[in-house]
C-alpha cells in the first residue's frame, strides 16, 4: 500500500483555504485557490494570529505572575533553610551549644518567628556566597535582602519586647552580628573596608544584645534557650588547655595576654582622667581572650563590640592611643577565630587598616604595635 504523501501545514494561509481545510500557498493580494474560483482572499491579522495558540511564537517571553513569583520565593528559601540545617549549622558550634542545638533547637524556635527566620535565611545565603567564591555575586545581594527586613524587624521587637519574643530577639542579634561581621570578608570589598566603622555599625546594630541577654538571664523559666545561658570555666583538658584547638592558637592566646598584660601595666603608669575606662575596656577584652574559645557570659571575642563603652568609643574616635592599642588588641584576638568562616581574615585586615603609614607612633607603643602586625601575620 503506498504511503500517503505528506505535507508541510500552512499557519498563514487565508480565511477562505482554512474553512475548507486545504492547503493556501498565500499568494497576494489573492492565493491561487481564491483567485481560480473567482473568490475574495482574506488573511488573518496578526493581532488574530498572536492569540492562536497553535501558532508558534518565536520571541515570545515567559510572563512573571505573582504566582511565579511567590513559587520561586518559596523555592529559594526552602534551599537556604536546607542549607543552614545540612551545612550552615554545624559551622556555629561552640561548646555546650552542640550540634542539635543549633541544627534542632533554633529550627524549632525560627519557624514561629519570621524576624527570626530573615535573619537565619541572610547568614545561610552569606554562608553560600562564602563557598560560591567564583561567582557569589547573586547570594550578596540575597543577603543583604534578608539581613535588612532583619534588621528592619527586629528593631520593632526591640520597642516591644516580651518574655515571649526575648529569646527569639537574642538568638536575632546574634545572627544579625555574625552576618555584618562576616559581610566584608565574604564579599572581598577592601575599599569600603573601614574597621572601627564597622565595629560600630554592628554595634548598633545589636545595641540590645546585653539587655536581652540579661533578661533572658533572670527569666525563671528559659525553655530551648537554657544552653545559650551556660558556660563553665572547666571546659578544658587536663593541661588546662580549650578542646579542639591548634597549638598555634593556644601559643597565640598566650602572647595576646602576655601583651595586653604589658599595655595594662603602661596605661596604669600615666595616670589622668580616662583610667577607669581603659580598665574597663581592657578587662572586658582580656576576659574574652581568656575565656576564648568560649563565650563566657559577656559572649567572647566577636562579641566585644557590645560590651564597650561610649566614653571608650569616644576616646577611640579621638585617635587617643591607649584607646587604639586596645582596638589592635581586639584585632588580634579576632584571629583567634580565622578559621570561622564568618570571622576568616577580619583580624589581619583590621590591623591593616586602623593604622594609616603617616601616623607619628609614640615610642612608647612601637614595640606593642610592631608586635600586633606581625601576630597577625605568623597567624596567615
Amino acid at each position: 500500500m503506498p504511503s500517503r504523501r505528506s505535507h508541510t501545514k500552512s499557519r498563514k494561509g487565508c480565511v477562505q483555504c482554512k474553512k475548507r481545510h486545504v492547503k493556501c500557498d498565500e499568494g497576494t493580494p489573492r492565493c491561487g485557490l481564491c483567485k481560480k474560483r473567482n473568490l475574495d482572499c482574506t488573511y488573518p491579522s496578526s493581532d488574530v494570529d498572536s492569540q492562536n495558540p497553535s501558532t508558534p511564537q518565536e520571541s515570545a517571553e515567559p510572563i512573571s505572575s505573582p504566582e511565579t513569583d511567590s513559587s520561586q520565593t518559596r523555592m529559594l528559601e526552602m534551599r537556604l533553610f536546607h542549607h543552614y540545617l545540612t551545612e550552615t549549622y554545624i559551622t556555629l558550634c561552640q561548646g555546650r551549644l552542640d550540634a542539635h542545638h543549633f541544627q534542632v533547637v533554633i529550627p524549632r524556635i525560627v519557624v514561629s518567628h519570621p524576624f527570626l527566620m530573615d535573619s537565619l535565611l541572610a547568614l545561610s545565603a552569606l554562608h553560600l556566597a562564602y563557598l560560591e567564591q567564583h561567582d557569589n555575586r547573586s547570594w550578596l545581594e540575597i543577603a543583604l535582602k534578608y539581613q535588612n527586613r532583619a534588621c528592619s524587624a527586629f528593631s520593632r521587637i526591640l520597642a516591644g519586647i516580651s518574655p515571649e519574643t526575648c529569646g527569639p530577639a537574642f538568638i536575632c542579634s546574634i545572627f544579625i552580628m555574625l552576618c555584618a561581621t562576616a559581610y566584608p570578608c565574604v564579599s572581598e570589598d577592601r575599599q569600603t573596608f573601614e574597621p572601627l566603622s564597622h565595629v560600630l555599625e554592628i554595634r548598633q546594630l545589636i545595641a540590645g544584645c546585653a539587655l536581652l541577654f540579661e533578661q533572658l538571664n533572670g527569666m525563671e523559666y528559659r525553655g530551648d534557650l537554657q544552653g545559650w545561658l551556660k558556660w563553665k570555666d572547666d571546659e578544658v583538658d587536663q593541661d588546662g588547655n580549650p578542646y579542639q584547638v591548634r597549638e598555634s592558637q593556644l601559643k597565640l592566646r598566650s602572647a595576646i595576654m602576655d601583651s595586653m598584660k604589658g599595655v595594662q601595666e603602661k596605661f596604669a603608669s600615666f595616670g589622668g582622667p580616662n583610667q577607669v575606662t581603659y580598665q574597663a575596656t581592657w578587662q572586658i577584652l582580656h576576659e574574652a581572650i581568656k575565656r576564648w574559645p568560649f563565650g563566657g557570659p559577656n559572649g567572647g571575642i566577636i562579641a566585644w563590640p557590645i560590651n564597650i563603652g561610649e566614653a571608650y568609643i569616644d576616646l577611640l574616635k579621638q585617635g587617643d592611643w591607649v584607646a587604639r592599642i586596645l582596638f589592635l588588641h581586639y584585632g588580634v584576638g579576632l584571629h583567634l577565630l580565622s578559621d570561622k568562616w564568618f570571622v576568616r581574615d577580619w583580624g589581619r585586615r583590621l590591623i591593616e587598616t586602623v593604622l594609616q603609614p603617616e601616623d607619628e607612633i609614640p615610642t612608647i607603643w612601637t614595640d606593642t604595635i610592631s608586635w600586633t602586625r606581625s601576630a597577625v601575620e605568623l597567624e596567615k
